[in-house]
């Protein structure tokens, strides 16, 4: 089979399965799958109990250090061991590694040089281990393998919710599962909605009633979970996702119409984060997005200090030491971040840094609707649906370029994916 054929998103199944000799093994699949659920950020309540010790922000958690390091340096032998086709893909990739070299670069300017230092070598160890998978897994296998990552996720919250409350449910009553704040179980079961309505398609009956019946649970979760930022990011994808296919058509007017139904709806998702007093007043919740709209505000008046280049990669953040310590004085709470992914990447990497990302980000969107196009197969719908759930998860949250995250590692992995060689119509329908 030549190299054209071999693109992740469109290769079909039977061709798949005459090329086992090259796929992963238990090991490195058990690997990828424990590395993927420590990237959602679970179990860190019962990692940080509430009273133990407090991570200074300039050191770091060293347990945590220790543990990614090992995952780094693991990921790395595995990229060795295919160097040459990750060269390959890297050298395609130019905004990725135009924006990873900003970062960098951004430590010769930072406002702390040295958490700048380590935490870019964090970012980059996530980075190369998106890019592994990648280069290893076929779509089908890595959202296999997600798939059950976040299941664990969602079934391991419910035990908690109901087993110990007091870990499981915050002191408002909202779900937080497994993880340390409401939102994060948003979003995570935000992603996992998304994911399973994919894994649906394409399981056996048994298989289907399981999938199906933890996509009930993970939307019950999220509900319960009171995250109006990981309603809308659920909404918005899940609504869009039966507008890709009309891309495959070849007619303009159709194609116009779905870029204007698709234009119409993101317009509103953010309406919604920008304007939210008529729908957080429908839902019963605080007009400001808990303090959100006059956060953002203040990180406005902080990126214009620093416009072009910002503060240096995660050297913001820093609590009463660093840079935020003025922000943490005037919006009298302590947030670690600008809950605006956009916004953090302005007061990292200023309007360079926000320029790169979305031109890169541009570009991705191009590729993903170029393989709808070639193909009619359900996976080629995945990076659309995944970028337009990056877009607007990024709207009142943070992650881009956020280190040892799931959702940075999976926007990695969907950006490799799209450079990756794509096979012609006469490979498609073999």
């Amino acid at each position: 089979m030549s190299a054209l054929t071999m693109n992740p998103l469109i290769m079909p199944r039977h061709a798949a399965r005459r090329r086992t000799a090259t796929q992963p093994g238990v090991v490195e699949r058990a690997f990828a799958a424990v590395v993927l659920f420590l990237s959602t950020g679970a179990l860190l309540p019962l990692l940080r109990p509430e009273g133990g010790p407090t991570v200074d922000e300039f050191e770091g958690d060293p347990v945590a250090q220790i543990t990614w390091l090992v995952v780094y340096g693991i990921t790395l032998v595995l990229l060795a061991t295919r160097a040459k086709e990750t060269l390959q893909l890297l050298g395609r990739e130019r905004w990725l590694l135009l924006l990873c070299g900003l970062v960098a670069a951004s430590i010769m300017w930072s406002v702390a040089p040295g958490v700048t230092f380590r935490r870019t070598a964090a970012l980059f160890g996530t980075t190369a281990f998106g890019v592994y998978l990648a280069s290893r897994y076929r779509v089908h296998e890595l959202m296999w393998l997600v798939r059950w990552v976040l299941s664990a996720a969602a079934v391991l919250s419910a035990v908690f919710v109901v087993v110990v409350p007091v870990d499981g449910i915050s002191d408002d009553g909202a779900w937080r599962g497994i993880f340390a704040h409401k939102n994060f179980l948003g979003h995570i079961m935000a992603l996992t909605i998304v994911v399973l309505l994919f894994e649906l398609r394409n399981r056996g009956m048994v298989d289907r009633i399981a999938t199906a019946a933890i996509f009930v649970g993970s939307c019950m979760a999220l509900l319960e979970s009171r995250s109006v930022a990981g309603l809308l990011v659920a909404v918005v994808v899940v609504v869009t996702m039966p507008l890709w296919p009309i891309f495959r058509l070849r007619r303009a007017l159709a194609v116009a119409a779905a870029v204007f139904a698709l234009l119409a709806i993101a317009a509103t998702a953010l309406w919604l984060i920008a304007s939210p007093e008529q729908a957080t007043a429908a839902l019963g919740k605080d007009s400001t997005l808990t303090g959100r709209t006059a956060l953002w505000s203040l990180v406005l008046d902080a990126i214009a200090y620093r416009p072009w280049l910002g503060y240096g990669y995660n050297a913001f953040w820093l609590g009463r030491d660093g840079e935020s310590a003025a922000i943490w004085a005037a919006a009298f709470w302590q947030p670690s971040e600008a809950h605006n992914g956009y916004l953090d990447l302005g007061l990292q990497l200023g309007v360079v840094g926000v320029i790169l990302f979305l031109s890169g980000f541009a570009a991705a969107v191009w590729r993903a609707i170029g393989v709808i196009r070639r193909t009619s197969t359900a996976y080629a719908l995945w990076p659309m649906a995944y970028l337009m759930l990056i877009v607007i998860a990024n709207l009142a949250e943070s992650m881009i370029l956020v280190r040892n995250n799931i959702f940075w590692i999976l926007y990695v992995v969907t950006c490799v994916w799209l450079i990756r060689p794509h096979p012609d119509k006469k490979a498609i329908a073999t």
